[in-house]
């Protein structure tokens, strides 16, 4: 008993250094807007403990209390967090393909995200989102069914793996959005 008294702060300090050893360094959603004919570059490298105190600071336009109003969208006749649940627990594949004339959509399943890659055919422009499920569920968490839970994503985004969540090409810029753990885009 002496034996396991004596040995209690050294069982305490390194239960204490594993603690701090295994906390998650901070993590950054980074956005990059490229124009090579005009030789704009926009970087934004914002660490997500800091989003997570600004987005309830700001109440403007659409965005209040960390939640966005989604324009005239209106779900009250479908129930958005069961449709989730649903796919989430669907296996992996392609549920939903659209091919028109201007554009093609495409809505799937993949690695257990919910992907949408958008193919404009006219203006040459390609949309593709990956949304992990804690940031998709996060979205819809807590809001009416017009609206969408930013602050809520952004701290789902704190546990989630380096991702590329948009990218946006065409034939003027590119831009892309990602998380990871690094404090600049490089």
């Amino acid at each position: 008993m002496r034996t396991t008294l004596r040995a209690f702060p050294l069982i305490a300090t390194v239960l204490a250094a594993t603690v701090v050893l295994a906390a998650s360094p901070e993590r950054y959603l980074h956005v990059k807007v490229t124009n090579p004919g005009t030789h704009e570059l926009v970087r934004v490298n914002l660490p997500l403990s800091l989003a997570e105190k600004v987005i309830p600071a700001i109440n403007d336009g659409d965005l209040h209390n960390g939640k966005v109003q989604v324009g005239n969208f209106s779900s009250d006749k479908v129930n958005v967090r069961q449709v989730l649940e649903a796919v989430k627990s669907a296996p992996d594949g392609e549920f939903v393909t659209v091919e028109e004339p201007d554009n093609n959509v495409r809505v799937a399943k993949e690695h257990g995200q919910l992907v949408v890659h958008v193919i404009g055919k006219r203006d040459k422009e390609n949309v593709d989102v990956t949304i992990p499920w804690e940031v998709a569920e996060a979205l819809v968490s807590d809001t009416n069914e017009d609206q969408l839970n930013v602050l809520a994503a952004v701290k789902a985004l704190e546990r989630t793996a380096d991702a590329t969540l948009v990218t946006v090409t065409d034939h003027e810029q590119s831009v892309r959005v990602w998380i990871d753990s690094n404090s600049s885009d490089k």
